[in-house]
């Protein structure tokens, strides 16, 4: 920081502002030079350093002296830059002024004992205005004690110094004020520094934080999808066995009323041609076995068991299938890259979320002749299954989410060549301030206690790990589209790192 070495003076006796002028602008001039000018009153010529500052003030047009203003430029170590006032306003003015051009000042002299305000009225304002000028008060009257004068400025750290003072006084203050104003202006400067350094680092704390609070969340998402992965396919395994059994019991069950069936069927044509004989014993039979059909519904039963074993094969299938997409889901033997048909993958998906998904909305999907990707199987099953529970819990009451897959080519290069998924909805849709953040850790418009906030971030994670893309756009209670753009071949630095 550059030294300050402005000082401004404030005394109504025009013999004291010349004596601040001659103790604080030395000149570099013979002193039989000097002399003469002062002598004969005399004017520096143009090129000299200052000239109208050492001579009276001229009077304004109100009758009031303006203030007078003296500048040095002397490589003299003892030559300052100096402001002269003969009034209080005057100087605050010179102050007020100093400030708007952001070149303070950094001492003030200032005479107790002036017309209009008083040196200690005067200091008060000047700090006011500039609470960091250091300034002395200088006065010749013992009527103004050091706690009149701190009463009125409401501080203690001014500076006294009584008349008749001596050279060498002036010039002990002025070096030691502009000192210390500087120095406290350096120590305002480091304390500023520091305080931006410090925000900063916290900052990046935060950040880092954070990202490992997120680092961590993903690794514990993971881990638990991991642990459905495994969960899913022990209990596929568990109920394959039993329902294979019950199945291929219900097959031969089939089989056999079948038979039982055709074996009735006979009895019926043999009732038929008994009914004829006038055996009185074998119409006594005859009856007896209708009134055993007609107690015991037969004709009822016999219809109805087929539709029973029909719709317990039609369930024990569908539970076949659950099994065959819960394994699927899981793919326990997937944590490795594999190729992955998406057209099927949504499908599956679908069917593990359609409990969840609510009877008036409709889902329309519109897929494309679409190629395998080369992927994590596990990871983008993930991706898929997080976007479409978002569509599905945006949708509160009727309303229709579209799933649509293309391929889409950018350019020549096999890296250009992508599948393109769109997941539509009409639900209540993102206000676009939160369009941003949705992609950050643990940032949800979900109420406390029912998400996490790490949905998307993983989303965002898996998809940019494997080369892709995920953009959305939305409107406020018109729904949301999130698009998404894998590639057909993943990076061979994805390949080598392997999934999160």
């Amino acid at each position: 920081m550059e030294e300050n070495k402005r000082i401004l003076v404030i005394d109504d006796d025009e013999t004291i502002r010349e004596t601040y002028q001659s103790i604080l602008l030395p000149e570099d001039e013979p002193d039989s030079l000097s002399m003469g000018r002062a002598l004969f009153d005399m004017p520096m010529d143009d090129d000299d350093t200052f000239s109208d500052s050492l001579h009276p003030a001229a009077a304004s047009s109100d009758g009031h002296n303006i203030p007078l203003t003296g500048h040095f430029d002397s490589k003299n170590p003892d030559a300052y830059e100096l402001a002269l006032a003969d009034r209080g306003i005057q100087g605050i003015e010179l102050v007020e002024n100093a400030l708007h051009e952001k070149n303070p000042f950094s001492v003030a002299f200032i005479d107790m004992k002036m017309p209009g305000l008083n040196g200690a009225e005067t200091a008060g304002k000047i700090w006011t205005l500039d609470p960091r000028i250091k300034i002395v008060i200088v006065t010749a009257y013992s009527e103004y004690s050091p706690e009149d004068i701190i009463a009125v400025t409401g501080r203690d750290d001014l500076f006294y110094l009584r008349k008749p003072f001596n050279h060498e006084e002036i010039l002990q203050f002025a070096r030691a004020l502009t000192h210390t104003w500087g120095l406290e202006q350096k120590k305002i400067a480091l304390q500023s520094e520091l305080e931006q350094s410090n925000r900063a680092l916290a900052e990046a704390n935060r950040g880092l934080e954070n990202k490992v609070r997120a680092q961590a969340s993903m690794i514990v998402q993971a881990d638990k999808m991991a642990s459905i992965g495994l969960l899913a396919a022990g209990v596929a395994h568990e109920i394959n066995n039993p329902l294979a059994y019950v199945r291929s019991n219900l097959d031969t069950s089939k089989k056999y009323f079948t038979r039982i069936v055709s074996l009735i069927k006979k009895y019926e044509a043999l009732e038929s041609y008994l009914a004829s004989s006038t055996d009185q014993t074998t119409a006594q039979l005859l009856d007896d076995l209708t009134d055993e059909k007609k107690e015991k519904d037969l004709d009822f039963i016999v219809e109805d068991l087929d539709d029973l074993i029909t719709e317990s094969l039609h369930g024990v299938n569908r539970i076949r299938e659950i099994v065959q997409d819960l394994r699927t889901f899981s793919r326990v033997d997937d944590a490795k890259q594999n190729d992955l048909y998406l057209n099927e993958a949504l499908d599956n998906t679908l069917k593990i979320l359609k409990t969840q998904i609510k009877q008036d909305t409709m889902v329309i999907k519109s897929f494309g002749d679409i190629p395998p990707i080369q992927c994590y199987p596990q990871k983008i099953s993930q991706v898929l299954m997080n976007v479409l529970i978002n569509a599905i819990q945006a949708i509160e009451g009727s309303g229709t989410i579209e799933l649509s897959t293309r391929f889409v080519r950018t350019g020549r290069r096999v890296e250009d060549r992508f599948v393109e998924i769109v997941v539509s909805d009409t639900g209540c849709g993102i206000p676009q301030e939160n369009i941003k953040k949705l992609f950050d850790p643990f940032f949800t418009t979900k109420p406390v206690g029912t998400g996490t906030g790490l949905g998307l971030s993983i989303v965002y994670e898996i998809i940019t790990f494997h080369g892709g893309s995920i953009d959305v756009t939305s409107e406020l209670g018109h729904g949301s589209r999130f698009r998404i753009l894998l590639p057909e071949k993943m990076r061979d630095i994805a390949l080598k790192a392997g999934p999160n």
